[in-house]
């Protein structure tokens, strides 16, 4: 039986999504698409770490693309996210849904510190979660198994009474292989499917 629900935060609470940027930026879906690779390429991963704050990487590309610079630091600045990585409100209003309904929810996200910030001042956490770990306090990010196994151990979770959804396709692989279902999610509708 199914009691804790795992979330991913960005394409499953906000929407961290090209198709987001395209219209937000009003670019073509293949600039979008080289804007996304080279914004959270390369050092963006140090950001998910928590080894390298977000303003440093932001100054790193607009060093190593200057005819790009203005619509990277678009995309990454902080005060843009509202744009950038909107709230999914169908999402939260689920969370609520099925926390009523008795489900514990965690989240377990690759995350950097200022989107985090940017989260928790969207949002009350605590209404809609449990717990959670997350990339940049953790020093370390899916797919790695032992970022899975350090959520389950903190909260106490039972793998087989937890369900995982992930926008990315080696998370939820990574969550099958390490022992708990793990769902691709597109849409809430895949959640709603499961539990």
């Amino acid at each position: 039986m199914i009691k804790n629900i795992i979330l991913d935060i960005g394409g499953v609470i906000f929407d961290d999504g090209n198709r987001n940027l395209q219209k937000v930026l009003n670019i073509s879906a293949e600039e979008t698409k080289k804007l996304s690779k080279i914004a959270f390429g390369g050092n963006f991963k140090n950001c998910l770490l928590g080894r390298m704050n977000i303003n440093s990487h932001i100054e790193i590309l607009k060093q190593e693309y200057p005819e790009l610079s203005n619509k990277l630091e678009y995309i990454l600045s902080p005060q843009n996210y509202n744009k950038t990585f909107p709230l999914m409100e169908d999402t939260l209003n689920l969370i609520l849904e099925m926390k009523k309904q008795g489900y514990k929810i965690y989240l377990l996200s690759n995350i950097t510190e200022a989107s985090f910030k940017y989260i928790s001042d969207t949002i009350n956490l605590e209404k809609y979660i449990d717990g959670g770990l997350y990339s940049y306090q953790e020093k370390m990010a899916k797919p790695d198994y032992e970022f899975f196994e350090k959520l389950f151990k903190k909260y106490n979770i039972e793998k087989d009474e937890s369900i995982f959804f992930d926008d990315k396709v080696k998370n939820v692989q990574a969550g099958n292989e390490i022992g708990v279902k793990s769902v691709l999610f597109k849409s809430i509708e895949d959640i709603k499917g499961v539990i």
